[in-house]
């Protein structure tokens, strides 16, 4: 388990979200900076929150009350936990093929600990940083730093490549669906390049790059083709999860418009304008899915789609609370 590029220093996760060498004399900008990037992004949440308010049309938010809603936000919440459940798997076997080893229930927990402090910190990565320095408490930190990027390359990479797959079937056209397959053919690369990169090893990078690269023994082929597996099963299910929303409010949209759903939402939340992606998110759903069903049912199944999320960060929180209620005793 101490597999590292022996060159440059260590290299790991950093308090602001992001891989690179730890100290240095841009200590105090770096911290200004974030601290002017995090307001913007919780001033982000009440523009877009705002924006998303303001243009909505409420008249089929009733429809949230019904029993079949409650049927279809019910899926919705099975499918989310699937695609949660998968996405673990990716990190984790990742992680054991380096010799790292967490249980399953601690995957759980990890898991959910990340949703909840991606979601109510700015950063967007804040929760991953969260769970890398937990699990480097027993397990080599490059390998563990190595394992989370991998997996988060490949999810992200799975996700944009499925719904480019399902995007000529996809009811978005037009404009929308010249931006949407651009934005996610620009994400899949990214996606794939980090991988390569990751493959290439800081030696062989500009020392721009090494400096945000953790150290640490690529995985194997054989584990990140699983992995890319348990990725696209994941995207599958978290794809579900919109037709569930959706269908929450009134029309189905067919898993296609589903997967092209999930990935912009996705993509559009990478921009760092607003906290968890509050606001992104409904507003994306929105725009989209007016393409897709009338405004005022896409509108409602935004609302539905971030109330699932909500579970999911709520469960977070008691995790979080259990764990400090634990250390007090």
């Amino acid at each position: 388990m101490q597999d590292h590029h022996p060159s440059p220093p260590a290299v790991g996760l950093d308090a602001g979200g992001s891989l690179g060498r730890p100290g240095g004399s841009s200590a105090a900008p770096d911290r200004r900076r974030r601290y002017w990037s995090s307001g913007l992004q919780v001033l982000g949440v009440l523009v877009l929150g705002g924006a998303f308010v303001v243009q909505m049309d409420a008249s089929d938010l009733h429809m949230l009350a019904t029993p079949r809603a409650a049927g279809w936000l019910t899926v919705a919440l099975l499918c989310f936990c699937v695609g949660q459940v998968l996405n673990g798997l990716a990190w984790r076997h990742l992680l054991h093929g380096q010799g790292g080893r967490v249980p399953f229930m601690d995957m759980i927990r990890h898991d959910l600990a990340s949703v909840f402090w991606s979601t109510v910190l700015p950063g967007g990565v804040v929760g991953e940083v969260v769970k890398g320095v937990r699990l480097a408490r027993d397990a080599d930190a490059g390998a563990v730093a190595v394992s989370i990027l991998s997996a988060r390359l490949v999810g992200g990479a799975t996700a944009c490549l499925l719904a480019l797959a399902c995007l000529p079937f996809s009811g978005i056209d037009g404009a929308f669906r010249a931006i949407g397959a651009l934005a996610l053919a620009l994400t899949a690369l990214v996606g794939l390049g980090g991988l390569v990169a990751l493959a290439l090893g800081p030696a062989a990078l500009p020392l721009s790059l090494r400096a945000r690269l953790p150290v640490g023994r690529m995985p194997s082929a054989r584990d990140l083709l699983l992995a890319f597996v348990l990725a696209l099963v994941t995207h599958s299910a978290f794809a579900l999860v919109y037709c569930a929303g959706f269908a929450a409010t009134g029309p189905w949209i067919p898993f296609a418009d589903g997967a092209v759903l999930s990935a912009l939402t996705s993509v559009a939340q990478l921009l760092p304008v607003s906290v968890g992606g509050l606001g992104v998110r409904e507003l994306t759903i929105s725009g989209l899915g007016a393409r897709l069903v009338p405004k005022p049912a896409a509108d409602a199944a935004a609302v539905a789609l971030a109330l699932v999320f909500t579970v999911f960060v709520a469960l977070g929180g008691l995790v979080e609370l259990g764990r400090v209620h634990a250390a007090r005793r």
